[in-house]
């Protein structure tokens, strides 16, 4: 269209009278119509390589080149190859009009011209200009808009890619894609964290981790191609670049395309070399001793349990040797740690040399060491005159030697006790006996070293009969919000008020309880009693006051167990989720697959389970993962080394943490001082328990303790 889109017609014919017509007729097409004539068409392809028409008019019979040749150097030459040209011929020019069709004519007029026929084609071929010329520039115009949009997707993508980098970079792990080849299609930037393989730049895993990263990761790679599954995760250790192992725990999953094709493999390796380390410390001491790397007392106790377990059932016994050294503390005090540590080491070692390798030999506290012996028809003497024969030789250090005094005490399973801590403190006995007969000795644990007049078969009668004459009565000590102090619960604690022995507290009497099957009964009524005393605490205090009552192993390993608590909770009116059951660690390490169905069967009643004294025994994480628990307790001896040592909160923070990953709710037994509920506060614990809250007390005496609202977990008395 030439200015204002007003039409531009070029006519060509070489006699002038024809020109004159058709520029007439042109003219009249349309208002303000611009119309050019030219005598050849040479002039006229000059004349529009510099201004296109909209429409060119041409006769076919000229001088210089014939309509069809100048229409092929109209296609060819102008800008607009597509304007309409319409040629002029007679009827008889048939051949003709052919020529100019395959040269690109878009229309014929017959000559004479009809001006009717003339007006309605020109303004046809006019018409469909204009819209073709509307057309392409809103092509051209969508195509610009189009290549804005896509530019500014391609810097939208660009910036997101760039952030996506970024935030992979800043993420504290390692993340690599490799396909089947091998080859590096991407890595973070934590590689540069760790060392370098001997060709970082090469792209491939080999050259940037080494050949044994290669060899362990190459035939899991491998798998996860094959199958199409996400590898379970698996810990491995690193080095970084200043050559320190760091450990992470690794996952391999597969990436897909579009088409749902295996591409690649996605390597993901989290740093978790400080969660690990403190995982370490936790397990160094709750399992072996940092000195001379022997098990402590917990790990004594919980095998000392799986052996009397295993001498029950194939009809042996247990020897419990307690072992002094008297004088190791005066080896501390003039030779200093470095030193006494390695006396400690070489009398570990001596102990270790007189028993089987089988047999448990475990440090229980500086200067004292416990061994553990299964037997049969045996008496333990051989191997406790062993003992103290090594012992009493000679220690030599550096330039000289120090000599020691050895005591050994002596008790057994099934005739000295019935569980664990009544043993070893039964061997302790025997151990101070021996110690007051001279300087190295050896003492059998008798029933009079306790100051107890009355053996196992009076105390049994005496038990059964205290159920009869109702001598057992139930203590509550409160458990309170970390947060704000409020009583949130109350644990059931069994006392005996016996005639002739006094008040008892369970471990003196319970071992024996459980031994006898007395522990069922007694068990129940302690249930009941709590259950019916939770009630009336709710009803007065107009909350929902828990209980939390503790089980022993037989009640655990009864079938029948859970229905006798159901219906403890119908007949006496308690809520399921205001009971909690408590049961240590050490009761789930035999029958597991019998226990784990009790726990269930509770649980679906809607009971809540805690598993006491966390941390004290072998399986812990074992059953925080397995079994059912709703809440961990930790012991009191943890809560007291807290706010003593950097190891001993960081060892509490540890398990607070495990707690939250596992979201178990946690509750911290024994606190006597502010610094430690202030220590439980900042790292998370939701509850508390212990003499600064308040000591054991009568039923009676809780309510006024449930009905204050003492701020800031203070007692009563400090409010």
């Amino acid at each position: 269209m030439g200015d204002n889109d007003l039409s531009f017609v070029v006519v060509v014919d070489d006699r002038s009278t024809n020109r004159n017509i058709l520029c007439r007729l042109a003219t009249s097409l349309e208002a303000g119509t611009e119309a050019v004539s030219f005598d050849s068409p040479v002039a006229a392809l000059a004349a529009m390589r510099f201004r296109c028409p909209d429409l060119i008019i041409t006769d076919f019979n000229m001088p210089e080149m014939d309509g069809a040749q100048f229409v092929e150097r109209c296609r060819r030459e102008l800008e607009d190859s597509e304007v309409p040209i319409i040629v002029i011929t007679a009827y008889e020019d048939r051949d003709f009009r052919y020529r100019a069709l395959e040269a690109g004519a878009t229309d014929f007029l017959l000559s004479p011209i009809d001006h009717r026929e003339f007006r309605t084609r020109s303004n046809n071929l006019l018409t469909i200009g204009r819209q073709r010329r509307i057309i392409r520039q809103r092509a051209a115009s969508l195509e610009r808009e189009l290549d804005d949009a896509l530019r500014r997707q391609a810097e939208v993508l660009r910036r997101g890619e760039a952030t996506l980098r970024r935030l992979l970079d800043s993420i504290p792990a390692l993340i690599l894609t490799t396909n089947a080849s091998g080859r590096c299609l991407m890595v973070n930037g934590y590689r540069n964290l760790l060392a370098s393989g001997p060709d970082s730049q090469a792209g491939t895993v080999e050259g940037m981790f080494g050949a044994d990263y290669r060899r362990r990761h190459a035939p899991l790679d491998r798998r996860v191609l094959e199958t199409g599954q996400t590898l379970p995760a698996f810990e491995e250790a690193l080095p970084d670049s200043f050559g320190r192992m760091r450990f992470f725990m690794t996952t391999k999953t597969p990436l897909f395309s579009e088409g749902g094709r295996i591409d690649a493999v996605v390597t993901v390796s989290v740093d978790v070399s400080d969660r690990k380390g403190s995982e370490d410390r936790m397990l160094l001491q709750t399992g072996l001793d940092p000195v001379c790397g022997l098990p402590n007392r917990l790990i004594a106790l919980d095998r000392l349990s799986q052996a009397m377990v295993r001498a029950r059932e194939g009809g042996g016994g247990v020897a419990v040797l307690f072992v002094d050294l008297d004088g190791l503390k005066k080896v501390y005090e003039q030779v200093g740690p470095a030193i006494g540590d390695r006396v400690v080491v070489a009398a570990a070692s001596r102990v270790a040399g007189c028993v089987d390798p089988s047999d448990t030999v475990a440090r229980l506290s500086g200067d004292a060491f416990l061994v553990l012996l299964p037997l049969r028809d045996d008496h333990p003497g051989p191997a406790v005159e062993g003992i103290i024969t090594a012992l009493r030789a000679p220690f030599p250090v550096d330039d000289g030697s120090f000599t020691l005094k050895v005591a050994v005490g002596i008790a057994e399973f099934p005739k000295d006790g019935s569980s664990p801590e009544e043993l070893v403190s039964q061997a302790h006995a025997a151990m101070r006996r021996a110690k007051a007969s001279g300087p190295a000795g050896a003492c059998v644990f008798t029933a009079e070293m306790t100051g107890d007049p009355y053996g196992r078969a009076e105390l049994e009668a005496l038990l059964r009969r205290a159920l009869e004459r109702g001598e057992f009565r139930v203590l509550y000590q409160p458990i309170a919000d970390v947060r704000d102090g409020r009583i949130t619960g109350m644990e059931a604690l069994l006392r005996w008020h016996s005639r002739e022995l006094g008040v008892l507290a369970p471990e003196r009497f319970l071992p024996v309880a459980e031994e006898t099957g007395l522990s069922l009964a007694i068990g129940r009524w302690v249930l009941e009693e709590a259950c019916r005393q939770s009630v009336r605490w709710g009803r007065e205090a107009g909350r929902l006051i828990g209980v939390t009552v503790n089980l022993s192993s037989r009640q655990v390993l009864d079938p029948g167990f859970p229905a006798l608590v159901e219906g403890i909770l119908t007949s006496s009116g308690l809520a399921p989720a205001a009971l909690e059951l408590e049961m240590p660690e050490r009761l789930l390490l035999g029958d597991s697959g019998h226990v784990l169905d009790v726990l269930d069967r509770l649980h679906r009643l809607g009971v809540r389970l805690a598993i006491d004294d966390f941390g004290t025994g072998y399986a812990s994480i074992m059953c925080l993962r397995r079994f059912p628990f709703d809440r961990l307790k930790i012991d009191g001896s943890f809560v007291s080394a807290a706010t003593e040592s950097i190891d001993g909160g960081a060892l509490v923070a540890t398990m607070l943490g495990v707690a939250r990953g596992l979201d178990l709710q946690t509750v911290c037994e024994g606190v006597e001082t502010s610094a430690q509920l202030d220590f439980l506060r900042v790292h998370g614990c939701q509850s508390y328990q212990g003499y600064l809250l308040g000591q054991p007390m009568e039923a009676e005496d809780c309510l006024p303790l449930i009905t204050a609202c003492c701020p800031n977990g203070t007692s009563p008395a400090e409010a």
